[in-house]
């Protein structure tokens, strides 16, 4: 994997939604390399420092269900925030 420079996401999960399902979107990160902190008690960061880990995170958070579950607050670094930079992220060429 090419190393980027560090690139974030922060996610916002609102008040009501179960730690369960918050668990089950930080697992999905975490299985792809990312690191997650925590900045408040419903806002964290996800930490991506290679491409893939970026690609996969922002398809994650933008174009599948866990979109439904946080929203995206801020980005750093090549992060975006919009869902058509990552939604033919696992397109075959």
């Amino acid at each position: 994997m090419r190393a980027v420079e560090p690139a974030s996401f922060t996610i916002q999960f609102p008040e009501h939604l179960p730690l369960e399902k918050r668990q089950y979107c930080f697992d999905r990160f975490t299985n792809y390399g990312a690191i997650i902190e925590q900045q408040g008690e419903h806002v964290f960061t996800i930490v991506c420092s290679k491409r893939q880990q970026l690609i996969r995170v922002g398809y994650l958070l933008l174009c599948s269900h866990i979109s439904d579950m946080c929203r995206v607050v801020s980005t750093t670094g090549s992060a975006e925030a919009r869902a058509s930079a990552y939604q033919h992220a696992f397109d075959r060429k």
